[in-house]
């Protein structure tokens, strides 16, 4: 069983749209929804492990033109 996480994205402006768009098509994404609140984009998250879901938060999503900051919740089961 791999890591599921939810990222709350902050979007600079009119990047919105794009950023979604991006954000969609990427490997590992299973979801991404506008929200209304603090936050622009939730995005769900599954990655085998949490070395590849570090990659995709850190280095794939963080650099989409327009994103300014990320606030990840890592999937806890019970």
């Amino acid at each position: 069983m791999g890591v599921t996480a939810f990222v709350f994205v902050d979007v600079a402006g009119d990047h919105t749209k794009s950023a979604f768009k991006t954000i969609t098509r990427m490997a590992g994404v299973r979801t991404v929804y506008a929200i209304t609140g603090p936050h622009d984009l939730i995005v769900q998250i599954e990655a085998p492990t949490l070395e590849e879901l570090n990659e995709l938060v850190l280095s794939r999503i963080r650099s989409v033109d327009g994103v300014l900051k990320t606030t990840t919740a890592i999937v806890l089961n019970l």
